[in-house]
């Protein structure tokens, strides 16, 4: 029996649960000491910014925050955020939800 190609997705479905979410994403390498969020409201960026003082600057769609992945995703967390999925290799991007 041959075994399956390593690049196989296995599709694993999610139990439905009510409610409305919003979503962010966050962007960087687990090596890197900045990182990119996007879809912050504008008092999301104000905690941040106070978080990472004197360090975020705008992007396209985002902000850059001089922080860490996981110091960002860990902040995001204080404000009810919490991973949902994950994707990539060297650049990482984390999704994040949290309840409305």
């Amino acid at each position: 029996m041959e075994s399956p190609p390593n690049n196989v997705v296995t599709v694993v479905p999610i139990a439905q649960s009510e409610g409305t979410f919003t979503y962010v994403a966050v962007k960087g390498s687990l090596h890197a000491s900045d990182s990119a969020v996007f879809g912050l409201n504008g008092d999301e960026v104000k905690a941040l910014s106070k978080r990472f003082s004197n360090s975020t600057t705008e992007i396209v769609n985002g902000v850059n925050i001089k922080g860490p992945p996981m110091s960002v995703i860990n902040s995001l967390s204080l404000l009810g955020y919490k991973v949902v999925c994950s994707t990539g290799e060297i650049e990482v991007v984390w999704t994040l939800q949290r309840e409305v």
